[in-house]
């Protein structure tokens, strides 16, 4: 990414210091290297999402509940695998995230669903076209912890709502002890449950 494409984004001072943090920084004290992250995606399954009983009900929970009506334009963000991004509601579905090795075992495993595509960038490259509040439904997996975002929470809220309508439905999903973000929309649901060694939030907010 280029740091000029973001500047649509940076409202505030705070803003511009989380740049400063961002992935294309060389000093990334508190981020996953991307390389790292590469070499893990080798395997299209690494998480053992597939198999573990613990994400079928994850996947389930978040499916169920997604307000029931019809969804015209939906994003995943940090689709990984597209455990998700399959089975989500809508007419045009676009998965994103960070990993190449991630998105070509996505593009694979969604093979048959032309709706569906997949695009390799974070959530700080989403084309301008997209910025448009142009998504009815956003959801966002395990992406908003410090290794991913470092301390860019006010900058990820900021490109959150020029992607969201009016309206608009998002759904958060996250492991409670290392997530902190809370979004400035009506809170539809704020579930708790035990996820693997963890805790999960799970959250549903209307713009």
């Amino acid at each position: 990414m280029h740091p000029q494409g973001i500047g649509q984004y940076c409202a505030h001072a705070e803003d511009i210091l989380a740049i400063e943090k961002l992935p294309w920084r060389q000093d990334m004290n508190t981020l996953q290297d991307l390389q790292e992250l590469e070499a893990w995606w080798v395997s299209k399954d690494p998480w053992n999402y597939e198999e573990n009983g613990d994400d079928e009900k994850r996947k389930g929970m978040l499916l169920y509940a997604i307000p029931r009506k019809e969804y015209r334009r939906v994003l995943d963000i940090g689709c990984g695998n597209g455990f998700i991004t399959r089975h989500l509601p809508g007419r045009e579905i676009i998965g994103v995230d960070v990993s190449a090795n991630a998105i070509r075992h996505a593009r694979e495993s969604s093979r048959g669903f032309p709706h569906i595509q997949y695009r390799q960038h974070s959530i700080f490259e989403m084309p301008v076209q997209d910025s448009s509040r142009s998504f009815d439904l956003i959801v966002v997996t395990g992406v908003l912890y410090p290794q991913y975002i470092a301390s860019a929470e006010k900058l990820i809220y900021a490109i959150i709502d020029e992607l969201l309508m009016d309206g608009g439905i998002l759904v958060s999903c996250h492991i409670d002890a290392w997530y902190t973000s809370r979004f400035p929309y009506v809170t539809l649901l704020r579930e708790y449950y035990p996820y693997r060694d963890y805790n999960h939030v799970l959250e549903v907010y209307m713009k």
